[in-house]
């Protein structure tokens, strides 16, 4: 095996595999790249058995082979090279690097024991644009549950139904329903990401209108951008994920419209006396077209007060601050609306104008 590449051009696409690599496993060969030298091309291939990105990149290929070299060293070394020509040479159980007048060497594990992606032969497709994808990962991934008690609430729902895309995700304390119109569907479908992958994914894929195909098949997805592509596990299907529907009411006894900006400044000025205490708990207080929030601990207290439009129903409720920090940060609207189902019942967020493209909920806390 012997080839030559750009340093700057290798650089970026080591950068994007590694995000595949496995950082602590009982398998070193998972802390590895895979470097396959092949035609006029080089692949880069990492995985650690749920997310696997591979990537190729033009390559002066005066020796066809295959090598498995440590994925940190590489990053780190070829980042540190810049943008000069790089030689590799495969010698014994060893690689070979040559740049301008220096070299190193440096051994390498046996390449036919790396593990190899699954082959998607006849899958199950649906297109949606690369800005929508990336949206509504952004967006879901802030009610994914962080523990792994429910392995499955780690993951987002993306679901088909008629012309939309919803991701859902939800920790038992929140839910998050992001939803985004697709041109063309062949058939209803949900399936179950682990939010870990599909927002490694989206951070890789085009900021663009590009259309992104998907591509499922047993229990694994594929997204292939040619130069670029990404497969991953899934964690299960719709029926494996939680019946959300039925956690959504119709019914509230408050609701209010106001400013997200002004809201999200006053709970982060409120949550500063809070934010050593576990639950960093913020009182609403509501009352005709006025918002009370208020933060107190044993250090001081903290007051804000803000005008809002109101139905007219007071009410006094408490909130993890964090928790609608969270959704808040992410919406893009400049007003939202807040629907209340009573003092212990959950609240939703959603937008105020005729529109459903996201719906948060949020439990609140006994004071």
């Amino acid at each position: 095996m012997k080839f030559i590449c750009q340093g700057q051009e290798l650089n970026d696409a080591v950068l994007k595999v590694c995000k595949a690599a496995a950082a602590r496993t009982t398998n070193p060969i998972l802390e590895c790249v895979k470097l396959t030298a092949q035609d006029d091309t080089l692949t880069l291939m990492c995985t650690d058995l749920e997310l696997t990105i591979i990537k190729t990149i033009k390559a002066d290929v005066k020796m066809e082979g295959s090598c498995v070299i440590p994925a940190k060293f590489l990053s780190e070394f070829v980042k540190k090279i810049g943008a000069e020509q790089i030689t590799f040479t495969k010698i014994d159980n060893a690689i070979e690097i040559l740049y301008g007048e220096n070299h190193g060497l440096i051994q390498c594990q046996n390449a036919d024991e790396f593990p190899m992606p699954k082959e998607i032969n006849e899958p199950q497709v649906f297109n949606v644009k690369a800005s929508d994808l990336k949206d509504l990962a952004m967006k879901a991934s802030v009610a994914v549950a962080q523990d792994d008690s429910r392995p499955m609430l780690r993951g987002i729902l993306l679901e088909i139904v008629g012309d939309e895309l919803r991701g859902v995700a939800l920790d038992g304390v929140r839910m998050a329903i992001i939803s985004k119109k697709l041109d063309k569907v062949e058939q209803d479908f949900g399936i179950v990401i682990t939010a870990r992958a599909l927002l490694e994914i989206v951070k890789l894929i085009p900021e663009d209108d590009t259309t992104i195909s998907i591509q499922i098949q047993e229990n694994h997805l594929k997204i292939d951008l040619g130069d670029t592509i990404f497969i991953t596990r899934l964690l299960g299907y719709k029926k494996d994920f939680v019946n959300y529907e039925q956690i959504i009411q119709k019914t509230f006894k408050t609701s209010i419209v106001v400013n997200r900006e002004q809201l999200y400044n006053a709970i982060e000025r409120a949550s500063l006396l809070s934010w050593t205490e576990r639950n960093h708990i913020i009182k609403l207080n509501i009352k005709g077209n006025n918002l009370t929030l208020n933060s107190s601990t044993d250090q001081g207290n903290i007051t804000e007060n803000m005008q809002i439009e109101h139905d007219n129903n007071d009410i006094v409720i408490h909130f993890n601050g964090r928790f609608l920090i969270d959704c808040l940060h992410v919406i893009g609207d400049e007003f939202i609306k807040i629907n209340f189902c009573g003092e212990m019942g959950p609240a939703q967020i959603v937008p105020n104008e005729d529109k459903n493209d996201y719906f948060y909920l949020v439990l609140p806390m006994r004071p």
